[in-house]
């Protein structure tokens, strides 16, 4: 689940001159949480796409977390060693 989480926050953000955009807005709240998760530094990201996260760093976790965008306070917040 949290793959496809993941997965769709990508497909849902596109990029204009390298940053990026929204093309429409999201409908459904849960569709409005899940572009934050394409901003999780990419060795977190890497670990959830190999399965190698930690048990605690679920998508019900993420969903109720106020991501920074800073990523040493990603791995802070979220506990995560690499």
């Amino acid at each position: 689940m949290l793959i496809a989480a993941l997965r769709k926050a990508h497909a849902i953000l596109g990029a204009e001159r390298g940053l990026p955009t929204l093309d429409t807005a999201p409908t459904s709240p849960y569709d409005r949480n899940i572009p934050r998760l394409a901003f999780l530094a990419p060795d977190i990201q890497r670990a959830i796409l190999d399965g190698r996260q930690p048990r605690h760093l679920n998508l019900e976790a993420l969903k109720h977390v106020e991501l920074p965008l800073n990523w040493s306070r990603q791995r802070e917040m979220l506990r995560f060693r690499k």
